[in-house]
């Protein structure tokens, strides 16, 4: 199931398997699909569109990482754990 994603008033969405963040519940669902039937493979079409990904610590705790343009403009804002609250949850 997608994982749910909050962040400052934002919603994201990823795919539980992979952990790529997309802007779209649909897109993260067909990336979902795509690793449950292809283990250890990614879509490039569909990996396109991520802006970043889940990175989960031994400890369990989470950190976002979105993606920054090779200028350095930011195309999403980069949340650094320590000055950011986020939630991860899945839709019931």
């Amino acid at each position: 199931m997608v994982y749910i994603i909050e962040v400052d008033g934002f919603k994201y969405y990823a795919c539980s398997i992979c952990g790529l963040i997309y802007e779209s519940e649909e897109t993260a669902s067909k990336c979902e699909e795509f690793c449950k039937n292809n283990p250890g493979k990614c879509n490039i079409e569909i990996a396109k569109e991520s802006i970043g990904y889940i990175e989960q610590a031994e400890g369990g705790s989470f950190t976002l990482k979105f993606k920054v343009l090779s200028r350095g403009e930011k195309i999403r804002p980069v949340y650094k754990i320590c000055k950011h609250r986020f939630n991860i949850y899945t839709a019931c």
